[in-house]
Protein backbone atom coordinates (compact mmCIF):
# COMPACT_ATOMS: atom_id res chain seq x y z
CA UNK A 1 0.00 0.00 0.00
CA UNK A 2 1.45 3.23 -0.92
CA UNK A 3 0.94 6.99 1.08
CA UNK A 4 1.40 10.05 0.04
CA UNK A 5 1.71 13.37 2.45
CA UNK A 6 -1.60 15.13 2.27
CA UNK A 7 -0.93 17.60 4.90
CA UNK A 8 2.19 18.97 6.83
CA UNK A 9 2.34 21.74 9.70
CA UNK A 10 4.51 23.42 11.69
CA UNK A 11 3.65 22.64 15.44
CA UNK A 12 5.36 23.65 18.79
CA UNK A 13 6.38 20.25 20.63
CA UNK A 14 5.61 19.47 24.50
CA UNK A 15 9.58 20.43 24.76
CA UNK A 16 8.82 23.86 23.30
CA UNK A 17 10.33 22.97 20.35
CA UNK A 18 9.15 23.38 16.95
CA UNK A 19 7.95 20.07 15.37
CA UNK A 20 6.43 19.32 11.97
CA UNK A 21 3.16 17.31 11.74
CA UNK A 22 2.39 14.81 8.46
CA UNK A 23 -0.49 13.70 8.01
CA UNK A 24 -0.46 10.66 5.29
CA UNK A 25 -3.06 9.53 3.45
CA UNK A 26 -3.38 5.83 1.48
CA UNK A 27 -4.70 4.85 -1.30
CA UNK A 28 -7.60 2.74 0.26
CA UNK A 29 -8.34 6.05 2.07
CA UNK A 30 -7.36 5.35 5.60
CA UNK A 31 -4.37 7.96 6.67
CA UNK A 32 -2.52 8.47 9.72
CA UNK A 33 -0.46 11.01 11.25
CA UNK A 34 3.24 11.49 12.48
CA UNK A 35 5.27 13.83 14.43
CA UNK A 36 9.09 14.86 13.32
CA UNK A 37 11.31 16.72 15.38
CA UNK A 38 12.42 19.75 13.04
CA UNK A 39 15.71 19.03 12.92
CA UNK A 40 15.63 15.45 11.26
CA UNK A 41 12.46 16.70 9.25
CA UNK A 42 14.31 19.87 7.47
CA UNK A 43 17.85 17.43 7.12
CA UNK A 44 14.58 14.91 5.06
CA UNK A 45 14.09 18.24 3.20
CA UNK A 46 17.61 18.91 2.06
CA UNK A 47 18.20 15.87 0.60
CA UNK A 48 14.55 15.89 -1.32
CA UNK A 49 15.82 19.26 -2.23
CA UNK A 50 12.82 20.20 -1.26
CA UNK A 51 12.71 24.63 -0.01
CA UNK A 52 9.71 24.23 2.10
CA UNK A 53 7.57 21.70 4.01
CA UNK A 54 4.81 23.17 1.91
CA UNK A 55 6.12 21.18 -0.96
CA UNK A 56 5.79 18.23 0.80
CA UNK A 57 1.91 17.88 -0.04
CA UNK A 58 1.53 15.40 -3.16
CA UNK A 59 4.53 14.08 -2.59
CA UNK A 60 5.25 9.82 -1.52
CA UNK A 61 5.98 9.26 2.06
CA UNK A 62 9.18 8.03 1.83
CA UNK A 63 10.60 11.63 1.15
CA UNK A 64 10.56 12.03 5.11
CA UNK A 65 11.76 8.66 5.68
CA UNK A 66 15.25 9.70 6.26
CA UNK A 67 14.06 11.52 9.71
CA UNK A 68 12.54 8.04 10.67
CA UNK A 69 15.58 6.23 9.94
CA UNK A 70 18.59 8.43 11.38
CA UNK A 71 21.56 7.29 13.03
CA UNK A 72 20.37 9.28 16.37
CA UNK A 73 17.59 6.83 16.48
CA UNK A 74 19.68 4.03 17.35
CA UNK A 75 21.28 6.04 20.26
CA UNK A 76 18.16 6.11 21.81
CA UNK A 77 16.81 9.71 20.56
CA UNK A 78 13.51 9.89 19.18
CA UNK A 79 12.43 12.08 16.28
CA UNK A 80 9.26 10.96 15.27
CA UNK A 81 7.11 9.32 16.77
CA UNK A 82 2.72 8.70 16.10
CA UNK A 83 -0.02 11.52 16.84
CA UNK A 84 -3.45 10.25 17.68
CA UNK A 85 -6.09 13.40 16.67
Amino acid sequence: MTASISRADVVGGHDGRAEIVIELTYDNGGSSTISLDEEACLASLDRADIGSIDELVGKPWHVVLPALTSPALTQGEHHARPRHP
